[in-house]
C-alpha cells in the first residue's frame, strides 16, 4: 500500500510530515516508499532527538540515500547532514548515521560514515573521532568506535572498534586483546569477542588457539570466541589446531581446518578457520560441523601447521588477511 503523497514537485507527504526539496525516491515492489534524497533542509522527530538528514554533497560523504523507509512508512534510517549528538540509551553519543527498529527504537549508531578514497584517507577519518568510555561491568575501556548497536530494550548489543583500535576485554577466560570488538547479552554478560591474536583457550575437550584468520570488521555483532551466559566456552574458531575424536563406537576421525586458495594471491595457499562448539545441555561437542558426546567420546588436540609462506612483520603492517605463524 502507499505510504507517501506527491504534492507539488520536490514536496512529498509521509507520516512524519512534509519533506521538501525531494531529489529522488525508490520503492519497494509494492509501491511503497523505500528511501529519499533530499536537496534542502527538513528536520525529523524520532525517538533519539530532532535529526537533520543529508542534503548537501561533500568530498567524504558516501553515495546513499537521506532516509530510508520500512513498507509501514516508519523510518528505519537516516544519515545526517554532519554529525550530531543523539539521544541513545547510554547517553547522548555523536552520530552521522542511525538505523532504527521499525517500532521507532535505535538499532545501530555509526559514529562516522565517511567515504575512504584516494582523496580521503582513514587517517583523515579517524582526525574527526573521538574516544569514548565504557564501563561493562565486567570490563572497562577507551576507544574510538566505528559504531554501535543497540537491542530492542536498550541494552547494548554489540560494539565495533574504529580501524586501527585495539582494546582489552576482561573475558571469564582472562583478558583477551580485541582489533574488532565485543558484542553482549541481552541482560549484559559478554557474548562474543574477536580475538586480535591466536590465544590459547582451555575447553571441555582440551586446549585449543582461538583465532579467526578471516575476521572482518565490519561489525562486532558476531565474533569468532562465544561465551555462554554463565562464562563457559560456547564456541571458537581455530587455525591452528587438529582434533581427534574417538567415537562410541571405537572409530578414530580427525579434523583439521581446510586449506584455501589464498583471496588476495592465486599461487598461494592459506586456510579456513575450523568451528568447535559446545552445547553444555547435550553434553556435546560439534567440531566442524560433526556432534560428539562429551562423556562417551575420547578427544586429543595437536598442532596444525599452517600451509603456505608465511608474512613478514611489514606484510603484516599493510594486510589483515595473512598466514600469521
Amino acid at each position: 500500500m502507499k505510504n507517501y503523497l506527491l504534492l507539488e514537485s520536490g514536496y512529498i507527504q509521509t507520516t512524519y510530515g512534509v519533506f521538501a526539496g525531494v531529489d529522488a525516491i525508490s520503492t519497494y515492489p509494492g509501491g511503497e516508499m523505500e528511501s529519499l534524497r533530499l536537496s534542502e533542509r527538513n528536520v525529523i522527530m524520532t525517538e533519539i532527538g530532532e535529526l537533520i538528514p543529508a542534503y548537501t554533497e561533500n568530498s567524504r560523504r558516501k553515495n546513499k540515500v537521506s532516509v530510508e523507509f520500512d513498507r509501514q512508512g516508519l523510518v528505519i534510517g537516516v544519515l545526517l547532514e554532519e554529525q550530531q549528538e543523539v539521544r541513545t540509551p547510554i547517553g547522548e553519543l555523536p552520530a552521522e548515521r542511525v538505523k532504527f527498529y521499525s517500532t521507532g527504537e535505535l538499532y545501530r549508531l555509526f559514529v562516522l560514515d565517511g567515504q575512504i578514497s584516494g582523496f580521503w584517507s582513514e587517517a583523515d577519518e579517524r582526525e574527526l573521532n573521538i574516544p569514548l568510555s565504557f564501563d561493562l561491568g565486567f570490563t572497562s575501556f577507551r576507544a574510538m568506535l566505528n559504531g554501535i548497536c543497540f537491542y530492542r530494550d536498550g541494552g547494548i548489543r554489540s560494539i565495533t572498534l574504529f580501524p586501527g583500535e585495539r582494546i582489552t576485554i576482561m573475558t571469564p577466560l582472562g583478558e583477551v586483546e580485541t582489533v574488532v570488538g565485543l558484542s553482549l547479552y541481552e541482560s549484559g554478560e559478554l557474548c562474543s569477542v574477536e580475538p586480535a591474536e591466536p590465544v590459547l583457550i582451555e575447553t571441555p575437550i582440551g586446549r585449543l588457539t582461538a583465532y579467526d584468520i578471516d575476521q572482518n570488521g565490519l561489525n562486532a555483532d558476531s565474533n569468532s570466541l562465544v561465551f555462554t551466559k554463565d562464562g563457559r566456552i560456547r564456541g571458537l574458531m581455530t587455525c591452528d589446531n587438529l582434533i581427534h575424536v574417538q567415537t562410541q563406537e571405537g572409530i578414530m576421525k580427525t579434523f583439521a581446518p581446510k586449506e584455501k586458495t589464498h583471496p588476495l594471491y592465486d599461487d598461494a595457499v592459506t586456510v579456513a578457520g575450523m568451528n568447535v562448539g559446545f552445547d553444555y545441555q547435550k553434553n556435546t561437542a560439534i567440531i566442524d560441523g560433526h556432534e560428539f558426546s562429551l562423556s562417551e567420546c575420547g578427544f586429543t588436540t595437536g598442532l596444525f601447521i599452517r600451509p603456505g609462506t608465511h608474512c613478514t612483520p611489514a606484510d603484516c603492517a599493510n594486510c589483515s588477511v595473512c598466514n600469521r605463524g
